[in-house]
């Protein structure tokens, strides 16, 4: 009876613990860590449920983190040397954080690429770890490399310079030096400047900078600028008019001199010039010195004395010796500073 007794406790042990294997083979338990291979243990079903441990491993390798437009940071990484068994499903974290850390988990893939966009411009560091899961259990390996780029959401700042200098709203008397600059100031870098000038096709010229020239008599040349950077970020158009007048007026004719009506005066009438692009601003009167025995060449160091006048068809100038003859030659001056070419000479004639 005794022996008995004693097989039986045994077949009862022997149930218990066999029941125990079946329940903790329905379980998986893990831990991770944060900078080292993660592991777990359970049981396998073979018939002799031996007790089975794996490392979880992050990727083999993550590639270099690319900036992309609007801020967005692509990512991708070889596949964890860790497999999942059985109904084991595998995934990657992807924590991301300043430069040195600490790292936040951002988002989860069961893909080998991400795509971030950090909250702000900046640069940042990113790191994956794998994740083993079965049913509500899971272990995470330890971090991947670290990679960092920027997140750039800032179109570049672009400006305009004529002949070297800001662009005025004024006239220019020959052809102007146009060049377009982009500044991406703590982005990725600039990509391209595309300008467009009058009906010609748009030119995209690769880096942060272009020069070209601008040429012909126009009251409105136009300059269409933008820019992009590295990844694409666009500046909004801008335009630039720019106003070339090179050529000089044609000149008053028929200039004649008559005796003023008062002391020292002399009157001088003509017929109007012209000036096709930025207008007739006036003339100049040019005159001689005292009693010249016959109008010298029209130059001014023959006639030193000058008087402005308006678009007009006469004026009379002053300040002269009573009685005393003087020659006079006329230029006419358009809007953009040009000036005719001198007229001949009339006189000599006598002041009041």
């Amino acid at each position: 009876m005794r022996t008995q007794n004693t097989s039986r406790g045994l077949g009862r042990d022997r149930l218990l613990a066999a029941a125990f294997v079946v329940l903790v083979s329905t379980a998986i338990v893990g831990f991770s860590t944060s900078e080292t291979g993660a592991s777990f243990t359970g049981l396998t079903s073979n018939p002799g449920q031996s007790w089975n441990t794996a490392s979880v491993q992050p990727p083999a390798t993550q590639n270099a983190a690319v900036s992309a437009v609007a801020g967005a940071v692509n990512l991708g990484w070889t596949a964890s040397p860790s497999t999942p068994v059985g109904t084991q499903t595998r995934s990657y974290l992807v924590l991301r954080g300043p430069v040195g850390g600490p790292y936040l988990q951002v988002g989860t893939t069961a893909s080998l690429t991400y795509t971030d966009t950090p909250p702000s411009d900046g640069t940042y560091q990113w790191v994956i770890q794998t994740k083993i899961a079965q049913g509500t259990g899971f272990f995470t390996s330890g971090n991947s490399l670290v990679r960092s780029t920027k997140s750039d959401r800032t179109a570049p700042t672009m400006s305009i310079t004529c002949n070297g200098a800001a662009c005025g709203a004024g006239w220019y008397t020959a052809a102007v030096t146009v060049a377009v600059t982009g500044n991406d100031g703590a982005g990725v870098g600039m990509g391209s400047v595309t300008t467009k000038l009058d009906a010609a096709a748009a030119v995209t010229t690769a880096g942060s900078s272009t020069s070209f020239s601008v040429s012909g008599d126009s009251a409105g040349h136009t300059v269409v600028y933008s820019g992009q950077d590295a990844v694409t970020n666009t500046a909004a158009n801008a335009t630039q008019t720019i106003k070339i007048d090179a050529t000089a007026p044609t000149n008053a004719t028929g200039l004649v001199p008559l005796t003023g009506l008062n002391p020292g005066e002399v009157i001088l009438a003509w017929a109007a010039g012209s000036d096709a692009t930025s207008g007739l601003a006036g003339y100049t009167i040019h005159g001689s010195g005292i009693s010249p025995a016959s109008c010298p060449a029209a130059t001014p160091a023959n006639y030193p004395t000058t008087w402005a006048v308006g678009a007009a068809n006469s004026t009379t100038v002053g300040g002269m010796t009573s009685n005393k003859k003087y020659c006079f030659y006329i230029t006419a001056n358009d809007n953009a500073g040009n000036a005719s070419a001198a007229s001949a000479p009339v006189g000599p004639t006598k002041a009041n």
